[in-house]
């Protein structure tokens, strides 16, 4: 990688941990520094010689020290490029950065100019080095002979731009609305909203929202709106029920017979209007939230006699676009997973056992297979008419999975299931988890494909005669 020296530095650093090594290892290799205020009369004070960001460009610090190093001219030194004649000729005696140095206000402080700095820095990480705090110093300073080289610049500008939106995402953590706790009583929470969507929701009524119910909340609304006229039912993140029928009451009684167990204490949600009728059959059980895309008014006065359901109405028909996990030391981010490629299509499918499935049967193949890709993994689901009949979900195996959703469809709807459809995740290693649906008496099964074990899988559905279709694309929620 190519290797670029450092001839000059801006540092302006709240932390001043580790700062004197650095800034005789600067001025041992000749480098040029350029600090703020603060940090220049620090330095002097260590007998450092520095230039003051005042000094460099003419322009005081103002509002008691509040802009410092917000200046077109600073900015224009850290963005040029050093290898541009024209661009340099234009910072004039100013000249480029190369390097800075830069570290924030600790909160509840909130820092304006820092974090304009590092995004400056990161932005044209091609030719500068961004430094965010003290532990990356060591390793600067072991390459500052040879230079710092591209890969290395690069990984300082991302490590760089996590800081600042972890400082960004902290203070508006601080301005955000405090929900009573997280996942449990003793861990705090906080939501942040842009006004739409689950998260800018409007609570009608009820107890304020937990942490919980939002999670549970946002499966349910992605689920709604893949599914028309669908009533949704989740608990702990997991689709109890789902359904789809033209009649709002309909779809919820539906949904709700799919596991009535396990939708105790759920939350319900519903990608059309809830009427009166509807409400009533809502306030025959404990449910801990229902939302809609709207209410009428007769349904409002209804749920109010459960003062304590959260009754949400959800305007927007938005999703998100990124999933975001935190793991220590770093995030994992990755666009969000929709059922709308042209894979999901099931006229894309490929037929691999059996007679191809009559229209009727591959809608609900294809309603099965969007309601398994919005199921916790390893998931089987087991439907029939739009409805889910059996679902088996989290489970460390597959063959689990197929057996608690044949579990609950016989336990269920035992009648149902010889004229229903299962569709997988993911596809099956083995074929044990599809010996245990066929024995059931499903007639038609959905799932990837891609097993090295697919030839005997394919044996097993084509001896049951089992319409077997392999989609070549894969939902797995971890």
């Amino acid at each position: 990688m190519p290797r670029r020296k450092i001839n000059r530095a801006l540092i302006s650093v709240s932390d001043k941990t580790g700062l004197l090594v650095l800034a005789q290892a600067l001025v041992k290799h000749d480098i040029e520094i350029i600090a703020s205020d603060g940090t220049a009369e620090y330095l002097r004070e260590h007998h450092i010689m520095v230039s003051t960001v005042t000094e460099l460009t003419g322009d005081p610090e103002l509002l008691d020290g509040k802009v410092k190093t917000l200046n077109p001219a600073i900015h224009a030194a850290i963005l040029a490029n050093p290898d541009d004649a024209s661009e340099v000729k234009q910072l004039g005696a100013i000249g480029p950065i190369d390097a800075v140095i830069v570290n924030l206000y600790p909160l509840p402080g909130f820092d304006i100019g820092g974090p304009a700095l590092i995004r400056a820095a990161a932005k044209n990480s091609m030719y500068v080095t961004v430094l965010t705090e003290p532990t990356q110093y060591e390793a600067f300073i072991s390459h500052l002979t040879l230079g710092i080289s591209t890969e290395e610049r690069n990984t300082l500008a991302l490590q760089a731009l996590i800081t600042t939106a972890e400082y960004d995402l902290s203070l508006a953590a601080e301005r955000g609305v405090q929900l009573r706790y997280g996942e449990n009583p003793h861990q705090g929470a906080t939501l942040l909203s842009r006004s739409s969507g689950v998260a800018g929701a409007r609570v009608l009524q009820g107890k304020a929202m937990s942490f919980n119910n939002y999670v549970d909340l946002d499966a349910a609304w992605t689920i709604a709106l893949e599914n028309p006229n669908s009533a949704v039912i989740i608990k702990h993140g997991i689709p109890t029920g789902v359904a789809c029928r033209s009649s709002v009451t309909d779809a919820y009684t539906t949904a709700l017979a799919s596991d009535p167990i396990s939708a105790f204490g759920g939350v319900v949600a519903f990608n059309h209007e809830v009427d009166d009728q509807c409400a009533r059959a809502i306030t025959e059980r404990f449910t801990e939230v229902v939302a809609a895309l709207s209410f009428t008014d007769n349904a409002l006065k209804i749920l109010a006699t459960k003062p304590a359901l959260r009754v949400v109405e959800i305007p927007h028909l938005q999703t998100h676009s990124m999933d975001i996990s935190a793991i220590s030391g770093g995030y994992l981010i990755q666009t969000a997973d929709f059922t709308t490629n042209a894979a999901d299509n099931p006229h894309s499918w490929r037929l691999m056992s059996g007679n191809p499935a009559k229209p009727e049967l591959l809608d609900d193949l294809h309603f099965a297979w969007r309601v398994v890709a919005r199921t916790r993994s390893n998931a089987i689901v087991v439907a029939y008419s739009q409805s889910t009949i059996g679902i088996g979900a989290g489970s460390v195996n597959r063959l689990d999975a197929a057996r608690t959703a044949i579990h609950t469809a016989r336990t269920q709807h035992p009648e149902k299931l010889q004229f229903s459809v299962a569709a997988s995740d993911a596809f099956f290693p083995f074929p044990d988890a599809l010996e245990i649906l066929a024995e059931a008496g499903i007639t038609a099964i959905v799932q990837p494909g891609g097993s090295i074990n697919d030839g005997a899988v394919i044996e097993v559905a084509r001896k049951a005669g089992i319409s077997m279709y392999f989609t070549e694309i894969r939902h797995f929620s971890h």
